[in-house]
């Protein structure tokens, strides 16, 4: 992606491939709360060069931004990206691999926090990169950036990530190439009364059931286009 300004504006994109969230069926978490598209539903769209990941979403829900920091982040408002940085992983597998990432986009239109939660890779293949930011309260990714654009149905949202943010001494940084197909997925968490102790929070995803938290064999794949 070139020329491109972040402003949370989605205008630079190109949006003829999206990936769409808005039918029961992809309600992964308390589908009973869920009360139709308006409630919550998204379209997101997937960019990349040779130095960041890009990801975008229109995002529809009725009570945008609720994210407060004493609430587990699986219970705030936020986005979850499911990631391989590794094309050559087979996609059938059921088990985390070195390179496939679970991280945290937090959605409270004000700080802006991430984690990176690595807990599901087995401990021999973490190649010591290891959970961050499961506590709350910061950014784990150097070089992250993001704007968001509230709408009348919603938010717009995009932001670029550094692949290098997904590497350690022991993981090589991903250098994407056209073409290159990666496991993928995406969810998005939201809760309308964010307050310690509420009980049924919807999540909706891309792909898959619930069971892609544990199992990246349930993922979306995504191609790599110029």
């Amino acid at each position: 992606m070139t020329d491109f300004t972040l402003d949370g504006k989605l205008d630079e994109w190109n949006t003829g491939s999206p990936l769409e969230l808005n039918d029961i069926s992809q309600v992964v978490r308390d589908a009973v709360l869920w009360k139709g598209v308006d409630d919550l539903s998204a379209v997101f769209y997937v960019g990349w060069d040779e130095e960041y990941f890009y990801l975008a979403a229109e995002i529809t829900e009725d009570t945008p931004f609720g994210a407060i920091e004493m609430l587990p982040l699986d219970g705030e408002d936020n986005i979850e990206v499911f990631l391989s940085t590794n094309p050559a992983d087979d996609p059938a597998r059921t088990e985390y691999a070195t390179n496939d990432f679970m991280f945290y986009l937090i959605m409270d239109g004000e700080y802006w926090d991430t984690a990176v939660d690595r807990s599901m890779v087995p401990k021999d293949n973490r190649m010591r990169f290891i959970s961050q930011g499961m506590d709350g309260g910061e950014n784990v990714f150097e070089g992250y950036e993001c704007a968001a654009q509230q709408t009348t149905t919603g938010f717009t949202y995009e932001c670029r990530i550094p692949w290098a943010c997904f590497s350690n001494n022991k993981i090589e940084v991903y250098t994407p190439q056209t073409g290159d197909t990666l496991n993928f997925d995406v969810l998005v968490t939201d809760i309308d009364y964010p307050c310690p102790g509420t009980e049924y929070i919807p999540q909706i995803a891309w792909t898959g059931t619930a069971n892609i938290l544990t199992n990246p064999s349930e993922w979306g794949r995504i191609t790599l286009a110029e």
